[in-house]
């Protein structure tokens, strides 16, 4: 029987910031509540976390997969997860806490620039969006500020940003976390009306995000059972229950 231990904590005026350890799995804890990472520290090719898993169900559909961009790093369960299984990838995490990003190289075997093609940018990822001339094929924007998404991140600007970042094959991945029906209506009719090709959404029953995806070409259909389950042993990721949790939506009129 194992048992939890906290390895790091740190207090300041904003947050409070503990790193726990129990068995093979190593978690980032915000203020008591948030579990914000969670790796398998003897294995990096395991992801652990549902909700990480969760976000990566647009590789049910077989994107390309070049170079990607987290906006919100985290501990950089995926940037770690993603280096494991696909060291070729390039990627761009951008974390706004330099304490964060310090906690990820530091504790979570974030992947190294000397040893990856992977870097990790601390800033504002509007800024960096306005800077970078990077094309991304996939983009992941996992952010929140006082327990729910920022007004700013459904905004036409910030999507505009990010698609224009986009390779014409290339997906947008947001978890949202909405306070209320209303909010999230609106919050979808926003990306809907920038990427009028049609998103995905994906509910999640056991929290309140809402993940939705949004491709820059048209919303390819959903791949059969067979497909899924071998991509699913591909990836470690059960995308075949992932599909079934999926809710396609029209573009925006």
């Amino acid at each position: 029987m194992t048992s939890a231990r906290c390895i790091y904590r740190e207090e300041n005026d904003d947050t409070r910031l503990e790193i726990w350890d129990e068995g093979d799995l190593r978690s980032l804890w915000f203020d008591d509540v948030i579990l914000q990472t969670q790796i398998h520290l003897h294995d990096p090719a395991v992801l652990p976390n549902p909700v990480n898993r969760a976000m990566l169900a647009h590789l049910m559909f077989e994107p390309p997969l070049g170079r990607v961009m987290l906006a919100g790093c985290g501990g950089g369960a995926i940037a770690r997860w993603l280096h494991a299984r696909v060291p070729d990838v390039a990627g761009d995490a951008v974390e706004l806490s330099d304490t964060v990003a310090r906690l990820a190289r530091e504790y979570f075997d974030f992947p190294p620039a000397q040893h990856s093609n992977w870097r990790l940018l601390v800033g504002d990822v509007r800024e960096h969006l306005v800077h970078s001339d990077a094309r991304y094929d996939f983009i992941l924007v996992d952010l929140e500020e006082d327990q729910s998404t920022p007004t700013w991140l459904t905004s036409p600007g910030f999507l505009t940003g990010c698609r224009d970042h986009l390779n014409p094959q290339g997906a947008l991945t947001l978890n949202l976390i909405v306070e209320d029906a209303a909010a999230a209506s609106d919050a979808l009719f926003a990306i809907r009306s920038v990427f009028g090709a049609g998103t995905l959404l994906l509910d999640h029953p056991d929290h309140d995000n809402l993940l939705v995806i949004a491709f820059v070409a048209d919303t390819p259909p959903l791949p059969g059972t067979d497909r899924l389950i071998h991509l699913g042993q591909r990836w470690g990721i059960n995308l075949q229950a992932l599909a079934k949790r999926i809710t396609r939506l029209e573009s925006a009129a």
